[in-house]
């Protein structure tokens, strides 16, 4: 396994635009490996941001976490990425996941077929478009014919973002990387990555120079207290989702899930909150338990407030020199 890899991911809410290209020059000027931009259902189109970052950066990763599919037709969403690849000179990294059932049927009217078919069909479309140029696949949930007539890279890479086992072992099976949002170290160590070996195998592939991709909560924070607090409150609607409680559940933190909150240990163990060096800890935990890129996602006043934000990707970017 080569060096670990660590980057930031912005959150754009309550966030201009500007600021948003902002934060990801100064994770440039910083020497981060990636910048990660979040995409919320109620808000602005993050691949529209992403452009704009890479026309304001030289060699910062850029990437998509998470793009959900009921976004854009496989086709539309492999083009995207190709443009976004091409106008970054080929620094892009695109991020996908299954999104949430409520938000693809009711506010978009996107019908999902079932997770794991559903998105199989669609990143086979989508990878074939990338790597090769060229799609003609005729599948149950989705269909995808067309041809790539654009300059195009064919290394850009697609993540698939995993909450539960078996999706872990189908990024093995047919993604380029794995990226695992907002869960505990020994969920990567002791469920993500063993199904994720599955999946490679039965695709022929190891294990070695795959990329995992881990994207945690936190902030170096001069306010502990409140800012665990705040964190709380953000997790608490995360587990109020199907996909996220049963992913807590299976990291032995059922106990922890009462009346829609999260209690104490579970919150330390997904998020942290604290000094400089109990960021870079965390991460470390991270890279041991088999993370090859570790993200922080600034929250609380760190998200708030642009100093608090720099010294949080500072703490972040001396996890990989540590």
């Amino acid at each position: 396994m080569g060096a670990l890899r660590t980057g930031i991911a912005i959150e754009g809410s309550g966030l201009g635009v500007a600021e948003l290209i902002g934060r990801a020059r100064v994770a440039e000027e910083l020497d981060l490996d990636s910048v990660w931009l979040i995409q919320l259902p109620n808000m602005r189109d993050s691949a529209s941001v992403l452009a704009a970052m890479a026309a304001v950066t030289d060699r910062i990763q850029l990437g998509a976490g998470i793009l959900p599919i009921y976004t854009r037709p496989p086709v539309v969403m492999a083009q995207t990425a190709a443009t976004i690849d091409e106008v970054s000179e080929g620094r892009f990294a695109l991020g996908l996941g299954m999104g949430h059932r409520l938000t693809a049927e009711w506010s978009l009217g996107v019908p999902l077929g079932p997770a794991l078919p559903a998105m199989r069909e669609y990143l086979q479309i989508v990878t074939s478009l990338l790597h090769t140029g060229e799609v003609y696949r005729d599948g149950t949930y989705y269909k995808g014919n067309a041809r790539y007539a654009s300059p195009r890279r064919p290394l850009v890479p697609t993540y698939l973002g995993a909450l539960g086992p078996r999706m872990a072992e189908l990024a093995g099976e047919v993604a380029d990387g794995l990226l695992l949002w907002m869960c505990t170290v020994d969920y990567v160590r002791d469920v993500a990555i063993p199904h994720l070996r599955k999946g490679l195998e039965r695709a022929g592939r190891s294990l070695d120079d795959f990329p995992v991709v881990v994207f945690t909560p936190g902030a170096v924070s001069d306010d502990p207290a409140t800012d665990t607090e705040s964190l709380r409150q953000y997790l608490s609607t995360y587990a109020r989702v199907p996909n996220y409680r049963a992913m807590y559940e299976a990291s032995g933190y059922a106990h922890a899930l009462t009346d829609g909150g999260i209690g104490d240990d579970l919150l330390r163990a997904v998020g942290v909150i604290g000094s400089a060096d109990q960021v870079t800890g965390r991460i470390a935990e991270f890279a041991a338990a088999g993370a090859t890129e570790v993200v922080l996602a600034p929250m609380a006043s760190a998200h708030d407030d642009r100093d608090r934000w720099r010294r949080t990707a500072r703490a972040v970017r001396e996890a990989a020199s540590g």
